[in-house]
């Protein structure tokens, strides 16, 4: 006998599905009424660019009717396999319980394909009638080529999709310990389908990542905020080992954060741990990620502290790594000890695009203050406008340069005409850190912080794309200091 709790995600998922069917049923019958007579009168007097607009909530509804159909095969299965233990929540995955996790960089093709062509055919209609329609002065009808342009896109993207795949087949990442433990390491080995030849350095990155979803439907939205991250990269001329004739394997050792949160899910908020790896290449670049259990493990016998790094050896050295990504940032000796220069403008792709979200949430603004809206809302969002201005401002005009010796280290951050100093002495000191600052999708760009013996933090630096760069930075500082890095 099923349990009810499945027995009541089926019957919801059976209305859902002859909800959507009933949709589609409706939408057909008026679309094929219509579209006869209008071809009888030479496309006068059509509904079609109407119904055209429809199209995408068909293309919602057959979404539905295919998620509904997975599910309930989905639902239909009996669990075979023994309830999870509660004290063991990384059994709960089939993917996590056995180790061995399959990418998910590379995106459903089918499913994109599908939605190409019913996007063209749903839009082959009006598209045909855009220039009667234009004869007759309705320019809105352009509207429908969004459909046709979408389309192409996705099949574009399928086909650089397909040509990655078949260039790298499929990637798993197979664990040496499961789960990977806070205050521990996460070792293991990602197994790519195919031999992989460098060109550029290999990035392998870890994030911990709080997701939070917020509204539903349209108006759905998922935001991620990364909390930590961790970052190596392996030299073109690295010796990839080779698990199995043609293929290759990416070895993976992380030093895990005892003071990060574990993976979970609450409600809308969810805490995950995610593994890259990426490689640009001619042709189809590499791409591989995958969703990693890390949890606190209380029996786990913790010494990552002492534990050798066993990819040293296939990483990029720091100095090369500088000059293969250009870094902007200069490190020199003075007179006054060790200079740390951090120009404005070092990191011109991001200004770029925080320069261009900004005009447009300025254009908004600018809407907002003559539509005669509530005065609540250009209140709001002109707080938020000046915010990212700032923001803004910091990215093109901000510079700092940091002087360190064995009597202490002094900051300066200067905006255009104006600067602010900030000395600490040697003694002052406890230690220098790197903490995520500002992120942009999946990067996270690093800030330099010193922490004072009392307890205090002091960010003197910040947006560092690199977090090998920054680490290797504060080792620096560090030695400048006097102190053993």
């Amino acid at each position: 006998m099923e349990p009810p709790d499945r027995k009541k995600r089926m019957l919801i998922a059976l209305v859902g599905a002859a909800v959507a069917l009933a949709f589609l049923g409706k939408f057909f019958w008026s679309f094929f009424k219509d579209f006869r007579p209008a071809l009888n009168n030479g496309g006068q007097g059509s509904k079609v660019p109407l119904l055209i607009f429809g199209g995408f909530f068909v293309l919602m509804a057959l979404a539905v009717v295919f998620s509904v159909v997975r599910g309930i095969r989905k639902l239909s299965k009996p669990d075979a396999a023994a309830p999870p233990r509660e004290d063991k929540p990384w059994l709960k995955r089939a993917d996590w319980a056995a180790g061995k996790i399959k990418s998910t960089a590379a995106a459903p093709v089918k499913f994109f394909l599908l939605w190409a062509v019913l996007a063209l055919a749903l839009s082959a209609p009006a598209v045909w009638h855009i220039p009667q329609e234009l004869q007759k002065g309705n320019r809105a009808i352009l509207v429908v080529l969004i459909f046709p342009v979408a389309a192409f896109y996705l099949i574009g993207y399928t086909v650089v999709q397909g040509r990655s795949r078949r260039r790298f087949g499929d990637c798993f990442f197979e664990m040496a310990a499961i789960p990977g433990a806070l205050g521990g390491t996460l070792e293991g080995l990602i197994r790519v389908g195919a031999r992989i030849q460098l060109e550029h350095g290999l990035h392998l990155k870890l994030s911990c990542i709080r997701r939070s979803v917020s509204g539903a439907g349209e108006d759905r939205s998922v935001h991620e905020n990364i909390l930590w991250q961790d970052e190596k990269v392996f030299a073109p001329n690295a010796n990839l080992p080779e698990p199995e004739p043609g293929s290759s394997g990416i070895p993976v050792f992380f030093k895990l954060p005892a003071d990060q949160p574990e993976c979970c899910a609450r409600g809308s908020e969810a805490i995950l741990w995610r593994l890259e790896a990426r490689a640009k290449m001619s042709g189809p670049d590499f791409a591989a990620m995958f969703e990693v259990p890390v949890f606190k493990v209380a029996e786990a016998a913790v010494e990552a502290a002492d534990e050798t790094d066993p990819t040293v050896a296939l990483q990029m050295p720091v100095e090369e790594l500088r000059r293969d990504e250009h870094s902007k940032i200069q490190v020199t000796d003075g007179p006054a000890g060790r200079e740390f220069y951090f120009p404005a403008a070092r990191n011109l792709g991001m200004a770029v695009g925080f320069t261009a979200f900004f005009l447009v949430w300025s254009g908004v603004f600018y809407a907002l203050l003559h539509s005669g809206a509530p005065v609540l809302f250009p209140i709001v969002w002109g707080v938020t406008d000046a915010l990212i201005g700032w923001g803004c401002f910091n990215l093109w005009f901000k510079s700092s340069r940091v002087t360190v010796d064995s009597a202490g280290l002094c900051a300066v951050n200067r905006w255009l005409l104006f600067t602010r100093t900030k000395i600490f002495d040697a003694g002052e000191v406890e230690r220098l850190e790197t903490k995520v600052g500002m992120t942009s999708g999946n990067q996270a760009y690093q800030d330099l912080q010193v922490v004072t013996r009392s307890g205090k933090k002091f960010t003197v630096a910040g947006g560092l794309a690199s977090k090998p760069e920054a680490d290797w930075l504060v080792q620096e500082m560090i030695k400048a200091l006097g102190r053993r890095a």
